[in-house]
């Protein structure tokens, strides 16, 4: 009777495997050496330690890493990067974006319009 419950517990783990946040914050070192060194102008995908961005991209002290968007074009989410100041909640070009703090300098985000 225990064995099964000790894989079906194992099983359930190693499917479900760490969440999107959880990789996030395994990799801030990485994500925070692009941030530091990405230009005004760049922008676009990009994969950094294995996860996927659907756009990387600084905006005024901010870098933004957009990992979804509710539907394309639309109501887009991921984590910002905001070394001067915690950001606050903000509304810019039509758009609300929300902000939660996850560890440091880095805030999970999302905009909706």
């Amino acid at each position: 009777m225990r064995r099964p419950a000790v894989c079906a517990a194992l099983l359930t783990l190693v499917a479900c495997g760490p969440s999107h946040e959880d990789l996030v914050l395994r990799s801030l070192p990485e994500l925070e050496r692009v941030a530091e060194t990405i230009g005004p102008d760049a922008s676009g995908k990009r994969t950094i330690a294995g996860i996927e961005f659907l756009d990387v991209y600084r905006f005024r002290d901010r870098v933004y890493f957009v990992t979804g968007e509710a539907v394309e074009g639309v109501d887009p989410f991921g984590y910002v990067w905001s070394p001067k100041k915690p950001p606050a909640h903000e509304i810019n070009g039509g758009a609300a974006s929300t902000f939660e703090h996850l560890r440091g300098e880095w805030y999970s985000w999302s905009a909706s319009y």
